[in-house]
Formats: structure tokens, sequence, C-alpha cells
């Protein structure tokens, strides 16, 4: 008998849902929400998610970085769609879609409600001209028993204030199509279409209930939002709401709540404060704690001021830098020569160090009468040495240490670490503990059902043990989850790493999800590494590392993973069960920054012992918001369906990032993610790293939001 999980997808979301972050903005959030720009389109997205008229697709493609998600309703589908323009030439498309009323002799499941999942490409051959219209390819699904797939070649031209849209389509859009669209200029928002709908209907579920031919529809566009209601010949009618989001744009709301930078008004130091060097430390310390600054360490030889720290909450490194330099130039002796700063991780590891050597120069940057281009002629900026980090670490490691006391809150904080709440208590050196009273964690597209949840509290703790080591641990507490209904065995050939899920679930209503002790390690220049030993996750537990390089010069880096792993009891305890392996990982990244892309190739041995590539790849748009997917080849065959002996399944997914800093009034450097992935199947499976360099690395080092490189980020 076929097992019933063969086709679970799991939605793992840090909290109820991630487009709802929308509604825990902070103070003045929610009203921001609706400070996003109009955006009116030429075209609008046809209810299978993709630019289009009804039914029918045209040659239009969205502005890039344009991501939709809507839902819609032309009987007997109903459909839950997203679409991105991931570039300006290709458009593509994902859809879950439910059919009603198919309990005949076509339905292999027997059910009444079929439901599919489908994927959309399109791509723009050449745009329109004054004389010659844009001309577009495409693949679409949009017959739920996926029986073939449509092909179609379409022409789209715009003339006045119509849209005329001509096509041929084979595999599903029978022979040719066409349709009108109608935007009149009297009136913002509004458009009127018509279309001669081909989808052969007649090989579809439930086909006489949808003859196809003419359609009339009107669309509406306000902001962000979009509706479309549409009437097919023989009384049906169809309903498709939208939202849009520009990708491409920086910010979504202005940053009001941010502090002002540092004057002199807001830091008045006595001028005579560094006549004794450690009151000066003291002093400047605290104020760049009070800006949120931790780890922070500093050297004062008489001429030079020597400063590393973190920033938990400023989500660009120039940011950081440049607010930490203006704070130690406010107050700073006025005979000091040079000002050097290094950067830190959150892991103790130092990324890049600035160094200022024209302090007048400086002062008149801040003041307005000098421009960037002057102040890189006093600025070197190079990636940070191990030799000089350790001794900030030994010799300037935070000069108050003995004279002030610790620093701890509880307080209710909304947005913590993306959660809509949170508990929190933090002290200095970077220990805090987090409690997250709700979490959500979906499976999807079960053929048990349509998904499965898990509803729990999760209580986060992190302590400092010493430079670059780092205790954490985390504990969840179940209190709804309807996964260990699926309670039958697996019929996996491959050993079991991930497909007994429904056990985990079953078995420990309290549970430490992780428990584990970090060393973060700085060898070289651009060479890190990180050794872990304790329980990893909610399956395994074990030892290993990760040793990561990147390029000077170059936009590639390496890392290699390797781990000794057991897998761990299904219940409270933390016993381990008898399955072992060794895990063995090498990565190679490479990027393309002007495109914001990033492709990751891996290869080694996975979870089930099973040998193979793993190939990603992701974008990142300006707003910092990056959307990927991945595809691995192993030589585990697994042949449960959809495989096949002849076609055994692969491990695929896809995942989003949003970064709060670009929703926020506020900066931020949370990120929540979720990933639509199959996690009730073994094969090629990674285990969860307890702390992987190039995540930490990548986005301080190699980006800042603005599309350049890190080393021309500074801004005051």
């Amino acid at each position: 008998m076929q097992h019933r999980k063969n086709t679970v997808f799991a939605i793992v979301s840090s909290w109820v849902g991630w487009p709802a972050v929308a509604v825990w903005l902070g103070s003045g959030g929610l009203v921001g929400l609706f400070l996003l720009p109009s955006l009116l389109f030429a075209s609008a997205p046809a209810p299978m998610g993709q630019n289009g008229l009804v039914a029918m697709p045209s040659a239009r493609i969205p502005a890039e970085g344009t991501l939709r998600f809507g839902l819609s309703q032309r009987h007997p589908y109903t459909t839950f769609w997203s679409g991105l323009a991931l570039f300006s030439r290709l458009e593509l498309g994902a859809r879950y879609t439910a059919t009603s009323d198919v309990s005949d002799a076509s339905n292999a499941l027997g059910r009444d409600t079929s439901k599919d999942k489908v994927f959309d490409a399109k791509l723009l051959l050449w745009p329109e001209t004054q004389y010659l219209p844009a001309v577009s390819i495409g693949s679409q699904d949009f017959l739920v028993a996926r029986m073939f797939d449509p092909e179609y070649l379409v022409a789209s031209k715009q003339i006045g204030e119509f849209d005329l849209s001509l096509g041929y389509g084979r595999s599903g859009i029978d022979g040719g199509f066409y349709g009108l669209a109608y935007e009149p200029s009297w009136v913002d928002g509004i458009r009127l279409i018509y279309e001669y709908d081909a989808h052969d209907y007649r090989n579809d579920f439930r086909a006489s209930r949808t003859p196809g031919g003419s359609t009339y529809a009107i669309n509406y566009q306000w902001g962000w939002l979009g509706f479309q209601a549409s009437y097919q010949r023989g009384g049906h009618a169809g309903i498709n709401a939208n939202v849009s989001v520009p990708l491409m744009q920086k910010e979504f709301i202005p940053k009001q709540q941010e502090p002002p930078p540092p004057t002199t008004q807001n830091l008045s130091v006595p001028d005579d404060i560094w006549d004794d060097p450690t009151e000066g430390r003291i002093a400047l310390a605290a104020a760049f704690r009070a800006q949120g600054y931790s780890n922070i360490q500093i050297i004062y030889d008489g001429k030079m001021l020597d400063i590393g720290f973190s920033h938990r909450r400023i989500s660009l490194v120039g940011r950081a830098v440049g607010r930490a330099v203006r704070t130690a130039l406010l107050l700073a002796p006025r005979d000091l020569n040079v000002i050097r700063v290094t950067y830190f991780t959150l892991s103790d590891q130092a990324l890049v160090t600035y160094q200022f050597d024209d302090m007048q120069q400086l002062r008149l940057f801040f003041e307005g009468e000098r421009t960037y281009m002057e102040l890189l002629d006093g600025l070197t900026v190079r990636y940070a040495n191990p030799a000089h980090s350790h001794l900030l670490s030994d010799a300037g490691l935070m000069a108050d240490e003995k004279h002030t006391p610790p620093v701890h809150s509880i307080h209710w904080t909304p947005n913590e670490e993306s959660k809509a709440i949170a508990l929190s208590a933090k002290g200095k050196q970077e220990n805090d503990f987090h409690l997250f009273p709700f979490n959500l964690g979906v499976f999807f597209n079960n053929t048990g059902g349509a998904a499965r949840y898990e509803i729990f509290s999760l209580a986060k703790y992190k302590k400092r043990l010493a430079q670059g080591v780092f205790f954490e641990s985390s504990a969840r507490l179940l209190w709804l989850e309807d996964i260990s209904r699926e309670s039958a065995d697996s019929n996996s050939t491959l050993p079991h790493v991930r497909t007994d899920i429904d056990a985990y679930k079953r078995d420990a209503q309290a549970k430490f999800n992780s428990l584990l002790v970090n060393r973060f390690l700085h060898f070289k220049p651009r060479f890190y590494g990180r050794f872990s030993v304790g329980y990893y996750e909610e399956m395994f537990g074990g030892t290993g590392g990760q040793i990561l390089y990147f390029s000077k010069d170059r936009p590639w880096a390496v890392d290699l993973a390797l781990d000794w792993l057991r897998q761990r009891d299904t219940g409270s305890g933390l016993g381990f069960q008898r399955y072992q392996t060794v895990t063995a990982i090498a990565s190679l990244h490479y990027r393309i920054p002007q495109y914001g892309l990033t492709f990751t190739l891996r290869g080694g041995r996975f979870l089930a012992k099973d040998v193979g590539l793993r190939y990603e790849f992701q974008r990142r748009f300006r707003s910092g918001i990056r959307i990927g997917a991945w595809y691995t080849m192993t030589d585990g065959r697994d042949i449960t369906s959809p495989g096949a002996p002849g076609s055994p399944y692969r491990d695929k997914g896809i995942f989003v990032s949003v970064p709060l800093s670009s929703m926020k009034t506020s900066d931020s450097r949370e990120t929540p993610q979720f990933a639509i992935s199959p996690w009730t199947r073994d094969v090629g499976q990674m285990v969860e790293s307890p702390g992987d360099l190039y995540r930490i690395v990548e986005d301080p080092l190699m980006f800042d939001r603005d599309g350049g490189h890190l080393l021309l980020g500074f801004h005051h």
C-alpha cells in the first residue's frame, strides 16, 4: 500500500504565517503598512497568478521584483497562487489548486475534492516597441489533473487605451486565443477585459461545468491591492483578489523610530574625562551601550582609539560603523590622530576593520562639508586580522567590566526575533533569554488532509562562556498538533532520518530542541571555523565542525562541514537511538552581485548515508528579501510516489527570507524565514546547522542593502 506521507510538504514559519508580519510592526508600523506607494500596472494577474487576461496569458511581465499573492475562485477551481517577476524578462508562478465535485471514475483518490501543486513560467522574448508587440513564451498547468502542461506563444500590443493580446497554445490550450483589455484614462485603476478562453476543458475534471469561450472581467487596482470579477459563457462567475509587493523597493516604511545620530547635546561628557584613560573608556563604552552596541572593546594609547564591537539591531555594517565613529569623534580627545573600528559578528568573529587617519576630514564629513568620496582619502578598509582582534579581546575587553553593574531587563517586546510577542531578559556579553509563547508549524499538502499543524511555545537561552564560546539551548512545549494522526509506519527503504516526524510530535510534549556548545574561530583574514558539540536539533545530536574561506577579490566562498551524528529518541528525554552516521558536505558559493544572485553547489554524504549533489539558487532583491530554491540528486533511491524505480524522487524545495528592517519603522537584523520542503523524505537531507558560517558572514560582509559592496557601505 502506498504510504500516505509520500506527498507531504511542510511550511515551517517562525510564527502564525509570515504575511502577518505586517500586523506587528511596532508603534506606527501598522499605519506605515498603508504608506506603500501606489502601484498601478499596465496589466494585472490572472486567476492562475501570472500576468494575463482571465484564463488566458498575455505577453506582459510585471516590473522586476514584483511579488504577488492571491486567491481566486472559478468553479470548480479554488486557487491560492503566488507570482514573482524574478527578472525583467522572467515571471515565475506557483499554485495550489483545489477542484470540487470530482467524485467520479476519473478521480483515483475517490474524494469530492482534488488538490494539485502547479508551477508556471513565462519568458519575454522581446519587449514592445513603437511598431512591434511584446512577445512571450510560457508553460503552465492550469488543469488540476496535470494530465498535460499547456505551452503557448503570445503577443501583446498597446494601442492607445487598449491592450490587444493574440496567442497560440497546445497541450491544454487548444489552438488560438485572444483578448482585449481597456484601461480608461478618465478613471484610475479600472481595467475592462474580454477574452476568448481556449483551454481544453474536455480533458479536465467536471468539463461540462466549464465551457470556455467568451469571458468578460473587470479589474480594480488600488495601491498594492487588486481585485478581479469575471463572468464566463454558461453563467459561471469568478473572483480573484491579490496583494502586490515591490521587492526592488529598498524600504516599504520610513524609519520614523530610528534613534537620532549622536551629537554634543545628547553625549554630554566633561572635557577632562580622558585625563584618566580608564574613565574615558568607561564613558565611551557607556555611550556605545546606550545605542545598542555590545561586546565593546576599547584600547586607547594617547593618539589612537582602537574599538571593537557587535550590534544586535543595526542591519548594515557601514551604518553601525558610522554611528560608532561619530560617537567616538564627539567624545575623544581633540588631539586624537587615528580611530580604528573592527566589526564583530554576534558570534565574536571579527569581519572587517575601518581605519580613519584624518580627523579633520572626518569632522567636516559629519558636518556635511565633505563628500563621501573625499572621505575615502583618509579611510582604509581591510578584512579583519585575527591577531588584531585577539589583541582587542585580551587588552581592551570592556574597560568598565568592574565598574558597571550587569544590565538585565525583562519586558514584553513586539517583533523580537520576528515573533508577535516575546518575553526577553538580556544581560551584557551576549547573555540572553527569550520566551516565545506562540509558534506555528504547518505540514502542507498531505494525502491524508490538506494540512497538518503544530502550535507550541519556544524558550531560548544563550550564554557567552568566553570569547567565541557560547552555550546555546532551546526548549519547546507542544500545545496542539495533528501531525501524529499519520500513525502508519513509513515505507521508505532508506534510513528514517526524517520520515518518522510524527513519532517525534506524538511522543514528546516537552523537549529540548537544542542543547549545545559552539566554539567560533578566526584563523586568518577571511578564514573562519566553528566546532560544536551537543544536541543540534529535534532529531539529531553529535559533534562536528565547519570551516569557511572566502576570496578577497572574487565573489566566491567555500566551506566544509563534517559532523558525527546520532539519532535522538522520539520522547522527551535526552537519549539516542541506534542509528548513527557521519555527514560531510562541501559547498561552493558563487555570487553575481549586480543581479543579486547566489549559486551554491553542495556535494558529499547526507543524513541517510546517500552521496550526491545539491544545487541551490537564490535571488536577493533591493529590499533584502530573498527567494530561492534547491534540488538534490543523490544515490539514495526513493521510489515512494511520486518516485518510481526508473525515476526516484529528488529532494527539492523553495524558501523565502524577509528582513524586518524593510518593513519596520526602525532598523532590525531580524529575518523571518520559511520554506516549502519535503520534511517527510529521507533522501538528500542535511542536519540543521548549529551555526552555519556562511549565513553568519554573508549578509554583513558581502552585501549592503543598497546593492553595493560592504567596503563602500559606510554611511553617516
